[in-house]
């Protein structure tokens, strides 16, 4: 029997994190720092904070049964008051943002306290550090509770992700411009605590790209990773690419969008991490932006697996005096969309019963099935969550012949209607399949490529992204010409067809127990998230809060009385955004 803590005062803090080069300055105003993986750091003192929920299962990774009422431990998750052993520290990275090198980066408000029994604590929203560049070190309320709530549902969904073992608001104030409009408002802080077996991305790799000499840091920071993390693989880039791949599967079989996926917001271990102005898709739109930053759609949920191929490129470049690229790149060409399709079609064809976990081969018309169903999702803009509980309604026979003819019943045709039903309506419809650009724009763009295509490098407009909109403005336009009842009708005999293919692809004895397994009954949509901010910030009334957390740590189950939270209609006017 474990012998679990109560207060956090006394964490056996290991720190083999302090193996790695420290600045041991501790000057914490922003500053460019070389040579060092860490900066020693002070967090700062936030005033009144009050413990407003925890996750049990988080906290049980460290052997930790959190007291609540010892106000040592909530003055610690605070940043109040640093436990005996631990050394606060701040990580030096660099990255690339939207494509473009932008040099040094940093934990600008995450302060890791230290390590043991596998896992670093580290708190977020805890204040100025070295690499705070022009930002104040702080987190809001609102960012905050959309940290706690997604990592652990993600957790909860079997996603590898950092966890949030606690979330602490205070009343210190941070100044925030949410739209970008030159309205900045002041807002209560808070801070997460997050537990991770490490806190290293990409971008600590990245470190030494502007630098000469190099090779003063990546070898230390390369064989501790060897050591600690990849110590029964015998190719750590080979399982570094095969983790990443099976991540973004994850992702893209629960409709999940990161929002910012740049090198320094990718885990060396395969974990979703940094969590900001990310996004579950409601109705379902491949195209789907959920980062109001990004006005181009580089990180759409579309662009997803290929933004992360590109990301371990960088990486492997990043490697290269340690593993030579053209074996990095080797590795990545080989195994990348292998290991990604692999993974997606186990995922899907799981969540929708035809194979069971042990099954990592499938048919040809299986991965059609897959794709025709993720054609009518975006073609009828249907709800990501309940499709896959419509689906279960359907009564599919045992077939021992799996060639047998398949016909369907007055039931099924009910089902189709039902499916229909979970469209989006036509006016969320149109507003989610409009290009993000004018089309004045796009004729202008096409008018540079024809005549002038330096303008549109120094544009930094990509061909390819142009031709992508222009497909997607005459999809648009070929859309605002179809009836309502003319699009119904599409969508009804779209379904049709797939729900006839998918009958005929069933032969799984236990399709029902394992799509209850797959598939969430709730999903935490940016709707939801919004009405529990709000609740928070406005009545100071946590209940929503913490009910929410009840239904994320066991989501495939039904819970009595959160019906009509999570079936509000979504909200496309809730901005999201970097600005947490």
């Amino acid at each position: 029997m474990k012998n679990f803590i109560s207060a956090l005062k006394v964490l056996p803090f290991e720190n083999k994190i302090c193996q790695l080069p420290i600045d041991d300055s501790k000057i914490n105003k922003p500053r460019k720092i070389i040579g060092y993986c860490f900066s020693d750091v002070i967090p700062e003192q936030k005033e009144n904070p009050r413990l407003i929920a925890h996750s049990k299962s988080a906290f049980s990774l460290i052997n930790v049964e959190l007291d609540v009422k010892n106000e040592e431990n909530i003055q610690i998750l605070a940043g109040n008051l640093i436990p005996t052993l631990a050394r606060p520290l701040a990580h030096c990275y660099c990255g690339f943002q939207f494509g473009n090198w932008a040099g040094q980066l940093g934990d600008g408000r995450a302060i890791i306290l230290g390590d043991f029994n596998g896992y670093e604590l580290q708190l977020k929203g805890s204040g100025l550090t070295p690499y705070s560049r022009f930002a104040d070190g702080k987190a809001v309320v609102r960012s905050s509770i959309r940290e706690y709530l997604c990592s652990e549902f993600m957790f909860h969904l079997n996603i590898p992700t950092t966890r949030a073992a606690s979330l602490v608001i205070t009343d210190t104030k941070a100044e925030r411009d949410i739209f970008y409009d030159g309205h900045p408002k002041l807002e209560n802080c808070a801070v997460v605590l997050r537990i991770a077996e490490t806190f290293l991305r990409f971008g600590s790799f990245e470190v030494e790209i502007d630098l000469n000499p190099k090779n003063t840091i990546l070898p230390k920071l390369w064989n501790y990773c060897k050591k600690y993390y990849f110590v029964d693989s015998e190719n750590p880039f080979q399982e570094i690419v095969n983790r990443t791949a099976k991540l973004v599967a994850y992702w893209q079989c629960y409709g999940f969008c990161h929002g910012v996926l740049n090198t320094d917001n990718m885990s060396i271990i395969g974990l979703t991490i940094d969590y900001g102005p990310f996004g579950f898709m409601d109705y379902f739109n491949k195209n789907h932006i959920c980062n109001n930053s990004d006005k181009e759609g580089r990180y759409s949920y579309a662009n997803q697996p290929q933004v992360c191929l590109w990301n371990l490129q960088r990486l492997g470049k990043a490697l290269e005096d340690i593993i030579p690229n053209d074996q990095s790149n080797k590795i990545i060409q080989d195994s990348y969309w292998t290991q990604y399709n692999q993974w997606y079609y186990h995922i899907m064809l799981r969540k929708l019963g035809l194979i069971d976990q042990n099954q990592m081969e499938f048919t040809k018309s299986q991965c059609i099935l897959v794709d025709s169903f993720f054609n009518i999702l975006h073609q009828s803009c249907s709800n990501f969550t309940k499709v896959f509980q419509i689906l279960q309604q359907l009564n599919i026979p045992h077939l021992l012949d799996i060639d047998e003819e398949v016909e369907l019943t007055q039931n099924d045709y009910k089902i189709i209607e039902q499916l229909v039903q979970i469209s989006a309506p036509r006016d969320v419809y149109m507003q989610m399949r409009k290009p993000i650009l004018p089309k004045q724009q796009i004729d202008q763009y096409i008018s540079y490529a024809t005549s002038a295509k330096h303008i549109l490098h120094i544009l930094g407009i990509d061909e390819n992204w142009l031709q992508q909109q222009i497909k997607l403005q005459k999809e648009y336009e070929q859309l605002q010409v179809i009836s309502e009842q003319e699009r119904i009708k599409i969508i009804s005999l779209l379904w049709t067809d797939w729900v006839m293919q998918y009958k005929s692809e069933t032969n799984q004895v236990n399709r029902l127990e394992i799509m209850e397994k797959m598939n969430p009954k709730y999903t935490i949509t940016n709707t939801v998230l919004q009405t529990v901010i709000e609740e928070v910030e406005t009545n100071q009334n946590y209940a929503l809060l913490q009910k929410v957390q009840e239904v994320i740590e066991n989501p495939f189950i039904k819970h009595q009385g959160v019906d009509q939270l999570f079936d509000q209609v979504c909200n496309n006017e809730i901005c999201v955004s970097c600005s947490s």
